[in-house]
This record gives C-alpha cells, sequence and structure tokens, in this order.
C-alpha cells in the first residue's frame, strides 16, 4: 500500500478547518414544542441510564475483507476521555486487536493518514471543537475511508442523537456507559467476526 496522496490529506485538513455548522433557528412556535419534547426526552433518557440502559445497534458485515494468517485486524480509538481510551485499548489489545488512539484534531488527522488504515473506528461524538458527526460525514465520502466500518461509541443517546448517527452512515451505535462484553460484541458483529 502507497502513502495516501496529497489530495487526501487536504480534504482531511479541511475537515479539521472552520467554525462548526450550526443549524438554522426553528420558528418560535415551533421552537418551544422541539424545546419540550427535546426536554423530556433527557430526562426519560437520564431514568434509562440510571436503570443501566444501554443502546447498542449495530448492523451486520455485508463484505469481510480476508485476513493474512497471524495479522492482527486495526481499530482506530476517537475519543477525549483518555483514561477510558487507555482502558479500552488494553482490553481490545487482549482480545486480539491492534489499537491506535487519538484524541484531538492534530492526532485524529495523523492516524487516518497513516496505514495501514484502520478496519474499524470507534468514534465519539461529543469531542472539543469538533463533532463526530461531522467526522463521520467526510469518511463516509472519502475515497480510501469511506467504507471503513464506524461504530459511535458516545454519550449522546437521544432519539435523535442515534438516528443521526445511523442515517449519515454508522455501522454501530454504542452508548456510554457501556458494558465491555456488548462492545465486544458490536464489534465482531461490524467486521464480520461473528
Amino acid at each position: 500500500m502507497n502513502a495516501t496522496s496529497e489530495d487526501d490529506d487536504l480534504e482531511f485538513a479541511q475537515l479539521f478547518e472552520g467554525a462548526p455548522k450550526t443549524p438554522p433557528k426553528p420558528a418560535p412556535s415551533l421552537a418551544k414544542a422541539t424545546e419540550a419534547q427535546r426536554k423530556a426526552v433527557t430526562e426519560e433518557a437520564a431514568k434509562l441510564k440510571q436503570a443501566g440502559y444501554c443502546i447498542n445497534i449495530v448492523r451486520p458485515a455485508t463484505r469481510v475483507a480476508p485476513l493474512a494468517p497471524g495479522a492482527k485486524r486495526y481499530i482506530l480509538c476517537i475519543d477525549d476521555d483518555v483514561p477510558l481510551v487507555q482502558i479500552l485499548a488494553r482490553k481490545l489489545t487482549l482480545d486480539g486487536y491492534q489499537v491506535r488512539t487519538a484524541s484531538d484534531r492534530q492526532a485524529i488527522l495523523a492516524e487516518l493518514q497513516k496505514l495501514p488504515s484502520p478496519d474499524l473506528i470507534l468514534l465519539d461524538v461529543g469531542l472539543p471543537g469538533m463533532s463526530g458527526f461531522e467526522i463521520l460525514e467526510k469518511l463516509r465520502k472519502h475515497p480510501k475511508l469511506g467504507s471503513v466500518p464506524v461504530i459511535l461509541l458516545t454519550g449522546h443517546a437521544s432519539p435523535e442523537d442515534v438516528l443521526h448517527g445511523m442515517t449519515s452512515g454508522a455501522d454501530g451505535y454504542v452508548s456510554k456507559p457501556f458494558q465491555f462484553d456488548a462492545l465486544a460484541l458490536a464489534i465482531k458483529t461490524v467486521l464480520g467476526m461473528q
């Protein structure tokens, strides 16, 4: 495999430039109704989280890339919660994966350009100064990384967030806090290792 071209580098560099997109403000009456609905959903989501409820949605792999004998699958974990990433990296390494991590713009850009490309990306939605949803949308348009499976691993668990993630091309959505066994199963399902 050759290094990524300068055109690919520019696409990713553009990902991290400019201000985040903000949706247009709804009409005042609609805004009040929307805010009331959002508040109700948030309160119910908090109750479910306290009860141990976890969102775990995954799409099984449609194609399974062959793996050379002795080779390991690469997982890129993008999250700004460094202690969580360290624990997750250790656990995934013990499960037989090669793990790379990134928690800020510069590291994310470097890891996305690194070869070999990841076989799977675990992506947080709430990253400092950027949105995991925007990263996902850019990945899906990228010629080389567009087909890399992405599982959103995030504390953003409202129905709107889940819908946004899945319609933006995520292969899975796992809410925090999560059970490692449930995440391991989601990873195997998305990678076609079930």
